[in-house]
């Protein structure tokens, strides 16, 4: 198991997992305040626990009142400021513990989205030492957000511990939403390891309890996962068909079909249908704010710029990726970019280059084990896989490559100069 660091440790294993940051972002203070007071009550006891609790709250309020936010994102970040204070002073209590999970929560996807996933990690597992009084499934929540930071961060076997963890307070208390998060992160953790029918089984088993309990988000994961599920094993007609029900399923959450919209458009492109794929990939990041997104859409819109001729806007998104790479801390989002890159440039025809990009990202992938990037990138696979799939879609596969091929793309083109 990843073990809890200190804030002050956490961040620095984070800075040192990028050598070319200092920060990130204006928000590190407020983040390391918060950990600090979540691990300094994870250890406490007695009436000193109490007092820690006060001086925590007290602190918070301080810096709170400091900050004059400029963007949404620290706005956000001020009312999960007051939720943890609040929920500091009765610490104790059911609904104080359940505001300070809550809050470090919010607080936690801010970091990760932000490269600090150690400090997200360590907060996550602080905040359920330090506000156990909270229900089960506020609990159970942080612990499978903890989880997906894991993964995140490479740790496959900490993902699996904690998401086992979540499956057995939900098996135990009867939380359904516990047991499907539970489900759906194994699917995912079992699909980056390149374990492809237990991944299609615990999905499957995840959807399940999710619609059953009328979790609609979470439904939205699970489509999703056999989105990518499907596609891998080259079932692009069933691959569509989840891929759009999830995307219907995220509406007005602009991140979350961010995200959808790059497995759907990677299966669009591996149908062979390459405009339709550029269109997705660009869709979804006119709407992604995090690297986390912001990767995958430029390394997949390479990909379809290669198969379709366009080497102009190849240029301009290898760019954007060395970009986005150097000012990111996420080595899955890297490496499969630096994959896309490879497979572009080798469709390209420019053999030293997409062997540097190859290099690059087999490299990265070994380092943390993400053997599915690995297998990729051996050195048989040298071209854009051309697959002649179209032909056999079904009128409810096609309706959703013509959906893909609708979508605005503008003011996503402009940002890398896209023609």
């Amino acid at each position: 198991m990843l073990p809890l660091q200190s804030p002050l440790e956490a961040y620095r294993s984070d800075l040192s997992r990028h050598p070319s940051r200092t920060d990130f972002g204006r928000s590190d203070t407020v983040w390391l305040l918060v950990a600090h007071c979540l691990h300094r009550l994870s250890r406490a006891q007695g009436d000193a626990r109490l007092t820690i609790a006060e001086n925590c709250a007290a602190a918070i309020c301080d810096l709170g009142s400091t900050v004059s936010p400029d963007t949404p994102e620290e706005e956000a970040m001020l009312s999960e400021l007051e939720r943890m204070r609040a929920g500091l002073r009765s610490i104790d209590t059911k609904r104080g513990a359940t505001e300070a999970v809550v809050a470090a929560r919010a607080l936690a996807l801010q970091m990760a989205d932000a490269g600090a996933l150690w400090l997200a990690f360590s907060t996550l597992g602080h905040v359920r030492l330090a506000a156990n009084a909270a229900p089960t499934l506020d609990l159970g929540l942080a612990m499978a957000d903890q989880a997906w930071v894991a993964r995140t961060i490479g740790d496959l076997d900490s993902a699996d511990e904690l998401y086992d963890g979540v499956l057995a307070a939900g098996s135990k208390y009867n939380e359904p939403e516990l047991r499907a998060r539970a489900m759906l992160g194994m699917g995912m953790t079992a699909r980056v390891r390149g374990n492809y029918p237990s991944a299609r089984k615990r999905l499957r088993e995840g959807l399940g309890v999710a619609e059953s309990a009328g979790l609609s988000e979470l439904a939205a994961i699970g489509h999703q996962g056999l989105l990518i599920a499907a596609g891998t094993a080259g079932d692009y007609e069933t691959a569509l068909v989840h891929g759009w029900a999830a995307f219907e399923l995220a509406a007005g959450v602009a991140e979350r079909q961010a995200e959808i919209l790059i497995n759907l458009s990677q299966v669009a492109l591996d149908a062979g249908q390459s405009k339709a794929a550029r269109s997705g990939f660009l869709a979804s990041m006119s709407r992604a704010e995090s690297a986390r997104h912001r990767l995958p859409c430029i390394g997949g819109a390479a990909v379809a710029s290669a198969a379709i001729g366009d080497a102009a806007s190849l240029t301009a998104l290898a760019k954007l990726a060395e970009e986005s790479i150097s000012a990111s801390a996420l080595p899955f989002e890297s490496a499969s970019v630096l994959r896309s890159l490879f497979a572009a440039y080798s469709h390209n025809g420019e053999a030293t280059r997409a062997e540097e990009y190859r290099v690059r990202a087999r490299a990265l992938a070994r380092k943390h084990g993400f053997f599915e990037i690995v297998l990729a990138t051996e050195p048989r696979e040298t071209t854009v896989a051309a697959r002649a799939a179209s032909q056999s879609l079904t009128a409810e596969s096609w309706n959703v490559i013509h959906s893909l091929e609708a979508m605005e793309t503008e003011s996503a083109a402009a940002l890398v100069a896209i023609p």
